[in-house]
């Protein structure tokens, strides 16, 4: 059976049942212990992650970590920011196998800042991470500082069928001629792969293949085996090899720019192979080195046989075990010991081995050799810049780090520093995004810019799916007042832009609301979420009773939610018994008495200007109405106070509701949320 993938099923199916049946998830496996050769050492430098699948090296030392649902998030320097780089997950399909399974950023990502996301596609109208046939989608999004732009979303491909729950996208790679590699699975069944297997043999479609293309239009190039100058963008033009069943992984040599191949076998054999111009490595007429009877006889297997098909460079039998190869990287530098330069590494997903092949002068396989045993479940294995050897485990450990105690590790960060965009800049200094005012309040908007001859603001209101502009002014600041009248579901929308002398703008934008009528806190910080954390753990940099995010700090990511009850897995994805906090100001006209009116389904804890002033650990019913279970009495001081709540992801849905109320109960509505204190 393809092991990888069923473990992954099986996960996948515990999840979805314990969503379903409103449990909580599964808990995650302890870690491995590591078996590597003396002087090596493996360090988790990411965890907490929810199936990551892939990752990427940024150059200035930021790594982008996908996961299976359709985040990508990014860490640095010890950091995991909270705030997500893009998150696709109402339009990937996660269901079983499928989901965000490769990325790549462009070569010149520090100029354009492109980055490249392959994923099983649910269109609008498919059923949310359901059964059934789905298009695998390659797409260019634009990074701007930390975040993509959804918007800026360019499609590159959306013909490749995934027509069950098996065998999807794969990896996506450049080349030294910036060219975009990539690999598909067949499609078929995991278990049973039935006729649709049959299609990894025809050149006219995008199942199980390696394809190579042009980034910039998504069309097959001069060179590909069965190219087509009249169609290039039909399948036959995109075609590199074919004949595969799950070509996962692979990697490209630094020297021949050739693919190296894991293919996820079935029932018996995991192969690896050297994938030149227009290679049929024979699946599903053949298996590692031997033919399938049951389908040598299907004319598409008419001449294709374990003599006739293109040889592989490796395989190794299951022996009655669980088996899923992983191709990983090729080791250029320096950093390991002399002996293993120029080897190829790779693994397997159901062993937890990684193992290293040294390979001849042609870049043949020549000797294979065990490097580490019990890494848990490898699904992306890389060379970093640093010269260490990076990989992905899936389910237990997060992204690991190996290195050699006997030699240096180069810098992360290949570039020493960015180039500011040419052009004008512009920033909002005040107010923040998602602050809350009160009907008729007064709104004071400050920017700084750069370069710029003339700045200006332009304010529109949004109601109901209308726009209209409420302010248009020039210069650094502008005053106005919150419309008394605008719903809870209405806000505000100040764009800051600056213009230079050539013509060229630069924008920002902020959303300001109405304080809610119910009283609900809708704009919070997030922070989290930390696994295998409780309300006891006090886990924040600096200690809870003095934390305080500003908009400099990674780890906290501002949000506002159109319901009174702040869904957190809307925003971060959580590990089974984690704890995330959220962080606000409220602003008092005068010094007062009140209490805080709280709910959640897990367990909530709040502190207010750095006091402890409750704790409860009992999970129970969310109801989305206006009532409150926890009152604790509270002093809010004249002016600026510091609210922190945090909510314990054990049995519920991970969700929690705060309001600020006067003694008898009733809403304190003269008080708002301020989101950064000046």
């Amino acid at each position: 059976m393809d092991a990888m993938h069923n473990r992954l099923r099986r996960l996948s199916l515990l999840t979805l049942l314990a969503v379903s049946l409103g449990l909580a998830a599964p808990a995650r496996a302890r870690p491995p212990l590591d078996v590597l050769p003396p002087g090596f050492k493996a360090e988790v430098i990411v965890s907490g992650l929810e199936l990551p699948t892939t990752f990427a090296f940024a150059p200035d030392g930021r790594i982008f970590i996908a996961e299976k649902a359709g985040r990508v998030k990014v860490w640095k320097d010890g950091v995991t920011y909270t705030r997500p780089l893009i998150d696709l997950t109402e339009e990937v399909n996660s269901f079983i196998d499928r989901g965000l399974i490769g990325m790549a950023l462009d070569p010149k990502f520090a100029e354009n800042g492109w980055i490249y996301l392959f994923y099983t596609w649910d269109a609008p109208g498919d059923e949310k991470d359901a059964d059934g046939p789905r298009r695998g989608r390659l797409v260019r999004y634009t990074v701007m500082g930390d975040v993509a732009d959804p918007e800026s979303a360019f499609v590159l491909l959306d013909d490749h069928w995934t027509y069950t729950q098996n065998h999807s996208v794969g990896t996506i790679k450049f080349d030294r001629q910036g060219y975009l590699w990539a690999s598909m699975g067949e499609g078929a069944l995991s278990a049973d792969p039935g006729e649709l297997a049959l299609k990894a043999q025809s050149i006219d479609n995008l199942q199980g293949k390696i394809i190579r293309i042009d980034p910039r239009t998504g069309e097959g190039v001069p060179g590909n085996p069965f190219f087509d100058p009249q169609n290039p963008k039909r399948a036959r033009s995109r075609v590199w090899a074919y004949g595969f069943r799950n070509p996962f992984r692979f990697a490209l040599h630094p020297e021949t720019g050739l693919p190296y191949v894991g293919d996820v076998g079935w029932n018996t054999y995991e192969s690896l192979m050297i994938a030149t111009p227009g290679a049929n490595f024979g699946w599903p007429c053949v298996e590692g080195p031997v033919d399938i009877p049951r389908f040598q006889n299907d004319p598409a297997c008419r001449g294709v046989n374990a003599k006739t098909s293109t040889p592989k460079a490796l395989t190794y039998h299951h022996n009655n075990q669980n088996a899923s190869v992983t191709a990983g990287d090729f080791n250029t530098a320096d950093h390991f010991p002399p002996e293993m330069k120029g080897n190829f590494f790779w693994g397997d997903y159901s062993t937890q081995k990684i193992w290293r092949t040294v390979l001849d002068a042609q870049g043949n396989f020549k000797e294979t050799l065990v490097f580490a045993e019990q890494m848990g479940e490898p699904v992306d294995i890389q060379f970093g810049p640093d010269g260490a050897l990076w990989y992905l485990s899936i389910y237990s450990r997060g992204l690991v780090r190996i290195t050699y105690e006997g030699r240096p590790l180069r810098p992360l960060a290949t570039i020493t520093a960015t180039k500011p965009a040419p052009g004008p800049e512009a920033r909002i200094l005040s107010p923040h995004d998602g602050d809350t005012y009160l009907g008729g309040q007064f709104i004071r908007l400050r920017g700084a810019a750069r370069n710029a001859t003339r700045v200006q603001w332009s304010v529109a209101r949004n109601e109901a799916g209308k726009t209209s502009t409420v302010l248009q002014a020039e210069g650094l600041t502008a005053v106005l007042a919150m419309p008394r009248d605008l719903s809870d579901e209405g806000y505000l929308e100040a764009v800051f832009s600056a213009t230079d002398a050539e013509g060229r703008t630069a924008r920002q934008r902020i959303r300001l609301y109405p304080m809610p009528s119910d009283g609900y806190i809708r704009s919070w910080w997030l922070n989290g979420s930390y696994p295998w954390r409780t309300l006891d753990d006090d886990v924040l940099p600096g200690g809870e009773a003095r934390y305080i995010p500003t908009p400099l700090d990674k780890r906290a990511w501002a949000i506002h939610t159109p319901s009174r009850n702040v869904d957190l897995k809307r925003y971060l994805a959580p590990s089974y018994r984690s704890v995330a906090y959220a962080f606000v100001w409220i602003v008092s006209p005068e010094e007062r008495k009140g209490l805080l009116g709280m709910n959640s389904d897990d367990g909530i804890a709040a502190w207010l200007n750095g006091e402890l002033i409750w704790r409860n650990k009992v999970s129970r019913f969310l109801p989305d109405d206006t009532r409150d279970i926890d009152l604790p009495p509270i002093t809010l001081k004249k002016g600026y106070n510091a609210l922190l709540i945090k909510v314990d992801n054990n049995e519920g849905e991970w969700r929690f509701k705060a309001r600020v109320l006067n003694p008898d109960g009733s809403i304190m509505r003269d008080v708002v949320v301020k989101m950064v204190r000046p």
